[in-house]
């Protein structure tokens, strides 16, 4: 795992060696243990190391291959790189390293572009080829790793945080008022825009490639929804899926560091430590407790209750004062803001369980590949809405005006939803697994100072019109939660928080094969019709009837208990409210900041405590990067 940074010239010169330098500057949480720079043609690159495999300096980036065609500065680890040597027929003679950065070079030396399908892993990487005099920069299929760039007359500059990008001095330090605007109803910013202005981010699953003066974005990977024509028995599906998560999970293992499990007493992290008990070394597992008033946030071996098997178990156990105090540096480090109390408490989580692992594996990426949250439930209450929608208002009203989002009035929502064909309702609704903060708050925040080219969930609009015309119900559900709450909440976050403790997370839900897999479904195998607890992530609660104990597999999904707002909030109000109120760059984008603050605390549930944890980050993230306006 790594930071990287870089500048690409198209015109001009500048001391790109030291801009780069200052980028790699707060990138060393990233990469600790050694830096990098390096220089071909227009281009200029830099890395921050952290070993994970080969903890020798051979593994020092960034790295050329032997023939000096190819300079690669890489983020990220690649699972599968000791089946892609034996692919390349490459012996131990005719490398320099035991790295996957090693294997990387070799691989785009032989297939180019085509080998990123080949690869399993997270990645964020910049390879330039000194022949053709071009640059390509990746990001893997979901966004696990980050990479932002900016663009102008002279140069294409991009690293691995936005602090980063603002450390190079070309970029400004603005907010863009239309991501705001997103920002605020969705709690992230959906790429390429990021909430700085002039700063985009390369979509998960897309490249870059750079030659000369001319940039262009190409997606190289998209989620397909393909169930298989004949309907296959239920016992060859589990035995399949549990080949498959034991390769994942076994995969996510590779490294010469020490390895634990971030747990919850949810069925993802559960299946893959049962998984990991199967195997031939025991994995330790770290959960995390919310201790009103309790502790001091002290290991306790086997301190909850909750969570089934033997092994060791670690609770960390955190107040409230420390979630107060951890607040600051948490969302100071961020590669962006994202507005998830969930970022706060697995901060505090990696922070204490650091000194026993650098690689973290976790159930991340799990409800949204094999259809968890309320999936169920949601699918049949939108296509019931659908059909009585011609009742009078008095009788659906409350519940349409709750369900179907977007700007508008009901009635053109409710005309919407009619109009459409069972598949389409979630386009319809526009669907989110979360619910956005309402328009009418939305406007508040903003002033009416909001940009008029930017309607209310238009980026909502355009994800659901890129899924392809096919697709079912569920696959239009889970296709944009993919590429909104997963890529764009969870992942980023996810990375931010362990990165900052120099550790690495992996998710074997997000594996290559897993998910080809579990999309290659027919829904009824992902999702029931009717709403039911066990009708959710169907074909993990199968395979879980073996592997699990059924307080596991037929348990309530519950959320991540991070510990609520609201509480903090009738405690310690004034200073939970001062990081958003006493930021300079936030009070100027939102001059309805005050009076939107001014309510109860009780009243910050559901979106609005959601959009309150954004403001937080956001106040924080932006004193931490010197953001003014």
């Amino acid at each position: 795992m790594c930071g990287i940074a870089g500048i690409y010239r198209f015109a001009g010169s500048g001391p790109d060696r030291s801009s780069v330098e200052a980028m790699l500057a707060p990138l060393v949480p990233r990469g600790p243990d050694d830096q990098g720079v390096d220089a071909e043609g227009p281009l200029t690159v830099g890395n921050r190391r952290l070993a994970v495999l080969d903890l020798s300096s051979a593994g020092h980036q960034p790295m050329r291959d032997r023939s000096g065609r190819w300079l690669l500065t890489f983020n990220g680890e690649i699972y599968n790189f000791r089946a892609l040597k034996r692919e390349l027929g490459l012996r131990d003679a005719d490398l320099r390293s035991r790295t996957d950065t090693e294997v990387l070079l070799h691989a785009w030396d032989r297939w180019g572009v085509e080998a990123l399908p080949r690869l399993v892993g997270q990645w964020a990487f910049a390879i330039y080829d000194a022949v053709e005099c071009e640059l390509f920069i990746t990001r893997d299929r979901f966004g696990e790793k980050p990479l932002f760039f900016h663009r102008d007359a002279e140069a294409l500059t991009f690293g691995s945080s936005i602090h980063a990008l603002l450390e190079s001095g070309r970029v400004t330090r603005e907010l863009d008022p239309a991501a705001l605007k997103e920002y605020l109803s969705l709690r992230y910013v959906v790429a390429p825009r990021t909430i700085v202005a002039g700063v985009e981010k390369l979509p998960g699953g897309h490249f870059l490639h750079v030659k000369g003066g001319r940039v262009v974005t190409r997606r190289w990977y998209e989620p397909r929804f393909q169930p298989a024509a004949a309907r296959r028995p239920r016992a060859g599906l589990v035995e399949e899926f549990d080949a498959l998560l034991r390769q994942a999970a076994s995969r996510c293992l590779v490294a010469d560091v020490p390895t634990a499990l971030l747990l919850s007493d949810g069925i993802d992290s559960n299946g893959i430590r049962a998984v990991l008990d199967d195997g031939p070394e025991p994995v330790r597992s770290f959960t995390f407790v919310p201790a009103p008033g309790a502790g001091g946030g002290a290991f306790a071996e086997k301190g909850s209750g909750t969570i089934p098997g033997e092994g060791s178990v670690t609770t960390i156990a955190v107040t409230p004062r420390e979630r107060i105090d951890c607040m600051i540096p948490a969302f100071g480090s961020l590669t962006e803001p994202v507005g998830d109390g969930a970022s706060l408490a697995t901060w505090l989580l990696i922070r204490r369980a650091r000194e026993h692992a650098t690689v973290f594996l976790c159930g991340h990426g799990g409800d949204e590949v094999l259809g968890g949250y309320r999936l169920s439930q949601d699918r049949f209450r939108l296509a019931t809405l659908r059909r009585f929608a011609w009742l009078p208002r008095p009788l659906l009203g409350r519940a349409l005006d709750r369900h179907l989002f977007g700007a508008g009035s009901l009635e053109d929502r409710r005309a919407r939803l009619r109009a459409s064909t069972a598949d389409r309702v979630p386009e319809a609704a526009r669907y989110l697994i979360h619910r956005p903060l309402p328009e009418a708050d939305v406007d508040l925040l903003l002033g009416g100072a909001a940009p008029a080219n930017e309607p209310y969930l238009a980026g909502v609009d355009r994800l659901y019109a890129d899924v392809g015309a096919g697709a079912a119900d569920l696959d239009r559900m889970q296709a944009v939660m993919l590429r909104t709450f997963l890529s764009e909440n969870i992942l980023s976050f996810a990375d931010s928080v362990a990165m900052d403790s120099s550790a690495e997370l992996r998710m074997p839900y997000l594996d290559r094969d897993v998910v080809d897999f579990v999309l290659s479904l027919p829904p009824w195998a992902r999702v029931g019709r009717w709403p039911a607890r066990s009708n959710t992530k169907r074909i993990l609660r199968w395979w879980g009837r073996d592997h699990l104990p059924d307080s596991v597999t037929r348990g309530r999904k519950r959320a991540f208990n991070f510990g609520n707002l609201p509480p903090l909030l009738s405690r310690y109000g004034e200073e939970v409210r001062g990081l958003a109120l006493d930021t300079p760059a936030v009070r100027a984008g939102l001059p309805g900041l005050d009076r939107w603050l001014s309510r109860s605390p009780d009243t910050f549930r559901g979106p609005w405590e959601g959009t309150l944890w954004a403001l937080l980050a956001l106040g924080v993230w932006c004193e931490a990067l010197g953001i003014r306006g």
